[in-house]
């Protein structure tokens, strides 16, 4: 008996096309994985647009973080930027490049203070 249903157990399954192309299957499963996908990319976005002027340390980290998952170009990580455009249809340049443009839009030039020679002058 044992015997029996350790065969079962260690026996391939076998699937028919259908199953995973149809209305079933590992379709379905890769609704989920497209949906964390997703949910992944949007919560990048949404970091980049809730944390951009934030001032405390937890919501910059929050922002560099984003920033840093999207300029990177590595793919060995399942869940990096560059896999997930690439298995949701994106093209990962392109859009790398538009969210960066975004931000250099929102990044404000750090200010130099600019003496006058006059000042320069009063304060010796």
């Amino acid at each position: 008996m044992y015997d029996d249903f350790l065969a079962r157990i260690l026996e391939p399954d076998i699937f028919l096309p259908s199953q995973f192309y149809g209305s079933g299957g590992l379709s379905r499963k890769l609704e989920g994985e497209k949906r964390l996908m997703i949910a992944i990319l949007k919560d990048a976005v949404e970091c980049l647009d809730k944390y951009r002027s934030v001032r405390s340390s937890a919501g910059r980290s929050q922002y560099e973080n984003a920033i840093e998952w999207v300029k990177d170009t590595d793919t060995d990580w399942l869940f990096s930027f560059t896999n997930i455009c690439d298995l949701l249809g994106f093209d990962p340049d392109y859009m790398r490049e538009e969210l960066l443009k975004r931000e250099n839009r929102y990044i404000r030039p750090a200010r130099q203070s600019v003496l006058s020679f006059a000042a320069m002058d009063s304060q010796q």
